[in-house]
């Protein structure tokens, strides 16, 4: 499975974080949002400036610069081969 920055997504796309590019603070309030490997995400929304992402029952917002260090693979539907 390929991966791509989460900011490359289009509204709607749901996708499964494979790595995340970051240490310290930023790599623990990720963490907090509950956004790490293997996590679903959902892009609610994109902008010029920032995303607006589903995680679980929460949504957030990230800046783009943030979205680049989130990598992930596209999500396969359950019951697809």
């Amino acid at each position: 499975m390929g991966t791509m920055p989460l900011s490359f997504l289009s509204p709607g796309t749901e996708a499964v974080v494979a790595d995340i590019r970051a240490t310290g603070g930023t790599l623990r309030r990720l963490v907090a949002m509950g956004i790490y490997p293997d996590s679903r995400v959902t892009v609610v929304c994109a902008d010029r400036g920032s995303l607006i992402i589903s995680v679980a029952d929460s949504r957030y917002a990230l800046s783009r610069g943030m979205a680049m260090k989130i990598l992930v693979g596209m999500s396969v539907a359950a019951g697809s081969p």
